[in-house]
C-alpha cells in the first residue's frame, strides 16, 4: 500500500545515497575521469629540438627470440636520434648468443650483461644502472624484451614531452604498458582486467593532474642527468623493486613530468602461460612499495571501495524503513542506479584506452567484489613481503616481473 508517511530515518538514508554518489563522482572517480579525458602532447615535427634517446632493453635468460623481435621493432621507430642498448640478465652462454646475433643483424646495437654472481641486489635496477652508464643519449628509455610495439611512432610519442616548447623543463615522460589480457585464464580473468584498468587509471589520472607518484618501468623515459643527480636507485637499494614507483615519486613532480597515453604509445607485454602468475606478482609488489608513496591516491581509492557497499546499504535501509510508503524506495533506487550507471559509463570510457574489454553489467559486481578481493589478496600475500628486500634472495618464482 502506498503511504505518504515517511520516517525521518528514511530521509536521512536517501540523502546519504545521493551524497555518497556525489562524493564518488567528484572525489572517488576523479582520477579515472582525468585518465579518460586528458590529451596527449603532440608528436614532434621536423625541426623540433629533440634530445637523443637511449633505449635500454632488459632481457632475461630464455628470451633470445623476444630480444630479436623487440630490437627489430625498436629499430623501425621514426624518432630522429636514438640508440639501442640491450642488457642481458642471463647465463654467459645466453648473453654471448644474444650478443652475436644482434651484432650480425644490427652492429650498432650495444650489448652488455649483468654479472651472474651479483647477489643481494635488485637485478632489474642493476641492469638499468649498467645501461644508463653505457648510454650516450640525453634521455633514458627503459623497457623489456617481451613487448609488442604498436607502431613506428611509439618512441616519438613517448619522447614528445621532451620535444615540446616546454621540453627543457621536462625530466620524465610516463608511458604505459599493458599485459596481453588475452593470455589471462580462469574464471577471474575478466576481474583481473578490471583491476588492472583501475590501478593504471589511478596513477595516470594523478599524473595528468600534475601529481605523479608512479610510472611503468616497461615504458618510461627520464633524463640521464636526473638519474645521476638522485644517485640512481640509492634511496631504494634495499628493495628489489621500486624502480618505477618509488623512483618516480622521488624525481617527478607536476612541473617536470608528463604522461603519454595513446594508441601509438601503449606497449603490450607478453607472458604466455605465466600471465596469471605475473599479474599476481606485479600487484603484490606495487602493494608492498605503496607504503612509501604519498597517501592521497590510496585514501581516495579506499573511499571509493567502501562506497560500493555504503551506497546500496543506505538504499536498502531507506527502502525498508520507509515501508509501506514507496517514495523512499523510488528515491533510493534512483540514487543507486545513478551511482552504478556512472561507474559503468566511466569504466567503459576507460577500458578501450587501457587496451581492455569494455565491460557492461560486469562493472557493478566487480566493483562490489573489489574491497573483498583486495583484502583477500593482501592477506594471502602477507607472508611474501620479505621477498621484496634485497637481503632476501628471490626464488625462481619471484624473479618474474
Amino acid at each position: 500500500m502506498f503511504s505518504l508517511s515517511v520516517p525521518a530515518v528514511s530521509y536521512v538514508l536517501v540523502a546519504a545515497v545521493f551524497i555518497a554518489a556525489v562524493v564518488a563522482r567528484f572525489y572517488g572517480m576523479r582520477p579515472y575521469v582525468r585518465a579518460a579525458r586528458f590529451d596527449n602532447p603532440p608528436l614532434p615535427e621536423e625541426g623540433d629540438p629533440c634530445p637523443g634517446a637511449s633505449v635500454i632493453v632488459y632481457a632475461r635468460g630464455g628470451e633470445e627470440e623476444l630480444v630479436m623481435s623487440a630490437v627489430r621493432e625498436i629499430k623501425r621507430q621514426d624518432y630522429p636520434d636514438f640508440e639501442v642498448i640491450v642488457v642481458c640478465d642471463a647465463s654467459m652462454a645466453q648473453a654471448h648468443y644474444i650478443s652475436e646475433e644482434l651484432a650480425r643483424q644490427w652492429p650498432d646495437v650495444y650489448v652488455t650483461f649483468v654479472q651472474p654472481g651479483s647477489h643481494n641486489l635488485s637485478r632489474r635496477k642493476l641492469a638499468t644502472t649498467i645501461g644508463v652508464k653505457a648510454a650516450k643519449g640525453e634521455v633514458i628509455v627503459t623497457t623489456v624484451a617481451n613487448i609488442v610495439i604498436p607502431s613506428e611512432k611509439w618512441l616519438s610519442s613517448l619522447m614528445a614531452p621532451f620535444c615540446s616548447l616546454e621540453g627543457d623543463r621536462i625530466d620524465v615522460s610516463l608511458g604505459l604498458s599493458c599485459m596481453d589480457f588475452g593470455e589471462l585464464s580462469g574464471p577471474f580473468r575478466w576481474y583481473r582486467q578490471f583491476d588492472s584498468v583501475l590501478s593504471n587509471a589511478q596513477w595516470i589520472g594523478y599524473a595528468a593532474a600534475g601529481c605523479p607518484y608512479r610510472g611503468d618501468g616497461y615504458n618510461l623515459a627520464f633524463r640521464k642527468s636526473v638519474f645521476f643527480e638522485h644517485k640512481g636507485y640509492a634511496a631504494t637499494i634495499n628493495l628489489h623493486y621500486g624502480d618505477d614507483d618509488l623512483f618516480i615519486s622521488e624525481i617527478a613532480d607536476g612541473s617536470n613530468a608528463r604522461v603519454v597515453l595513446g594508441e601509438d604509445s601503449i606497449l603490450i607485454t607478453r607472458w604466455g602461460e605465466s600471465a596469471n602468475r605475473v599479474w599476481s606478482i606485479r600487484k603484490a609488489r606495487y602493494l608492498f612499495t605503496s607504503r612509501w608513496l604519498v597517501r592521497a591516491p590510496f585514501i581516495r581509492a579506499t573511499v571509493m571501495k567502501w562506497l560500493q557497499w555504503i551506497v546500496p546499504g543506505c538504499a536498502a535501509g531507506a527502502a525498508m524503513t520507509g515501508l509501506p510508503s514507496l517514495a523512499p524506495l523510488a528515491a533510493a533506487a534512483a540514487g543507486l542506479f545513478w551511482f552504478w550507471g556512472m561507474e559503468i559509463y566511466h569504466y567503459r570510457r576507460l577500458a578501450p584506452r587501457m587496451k581492455s574489454v569494455r565491460l557492461w553489467w560486469g562493472v557493478v559486481p566487480f566493483w562490489l567484489w573489489k574491497p573483498v578481493g583486495d583484502l583477500i589478496f593482501r592477506l594471502d600475500h602477507h607472508g611474501s613481503r620479505i621477498k621484496n628486500f634485497t637481503w632476501q634472495r628471490p626464488t625462481r618464482f619471484w624473479k618474474w616481473h
